[in-house]
């Protein structure tokens, strides 16, 4: 509820504190079919303690109704609220001699019926405000942003020529070589040859002598 309607509702409370009863000349319905229409004032009824007052309120959706009922401080009446298909939508079911209100907006428009329920028999005259008014109507402004496209023209070709410089890394591969000194080898094989050569030699000079021996 906004700040309008706070004010107003606040208002109408108070001034249900100094609002005197006293019999107005409209009567209250006994039934759906006889429910008393009412508009936004003042009323009061007397009531006998022996049946229900039925009351109806014309509703546009979105409106705001409020009742204040007022009792005796000896009597203790109950107030609902039943929408055009009959159906509770609110009450209000103070203790006996506290005054009963309803607040209530309008899901639909129709007939809003206001039922009055005397509790344990309750008798006695009581009062009833009936303020009907409409919200304030809210302007929205809606700012629509619309997504233009934009293309551009090239007059002249464009060529992009793009570089790509590779850059090669070359690993060089060290081999250890190793080398095998041959010189002791080859001059001990030298030795060992010349020596065969020599122990042959003599072993043939040998062998020929004593073949000149056994001759003779």
């Amino acid at each position: 509820m906004n700040k309008i309607n706070i004010v107003i509702a606040t208002l109408f409370i108070i001034s249900s504190a100094f609002f005197i009863p006293a019999v107005s000349e409209v009567e209250p319905g006994i039934g759906f079919s006889t429910a008393t229409e009412l508009k936004s004032g003042s009323y009061s009824f007397y009531m006998e303690g022996g049946g229900n007052h039925f009351f109806k309120v014309w509703l546009n959706v979105n409106q705001i109704l409020h009742v204040i009922v007022r009792v005796p401080v000896d009597a203790d009446f109950d107030v609902y609220l039943l929408s055009p298909e009959r159906e509770v939508v609110e009450r209000s079911t103070s203790p006996r001699g506290y005054p009963e209100r309803i607040s209530y907006q309008a899901s639909s428009s129709g007939y809003y019926y206001i039922v009055v329920v005397p509790y344990l028999g309750s008798r006695g005259a009581y009062g009833m405000q009936i303020a009907v008014y409409s919200p304030p109507t809210e302007t929205v402004t809606t700012t629509a942003t619309e997504t233009i496209p934009l293309y551009v023209t090239l007059h002249r070709p464009t060529v992009v020529i793009t570089t790509i410089t590779e850059t090669v890394y070359e690993a060089e591969t060290v081999r250890e070589v190793e080398y095998i000194e041959r010189f002791p080898w080859m001059f001990l094989g030298l030795v060992i040859l010349a020596a065969s050569i020599i122990v042959g030699t003599g072993l043939i000079a040998q062998t020929f002598r004593a073949t000149r021996q056994n001759n003779h």
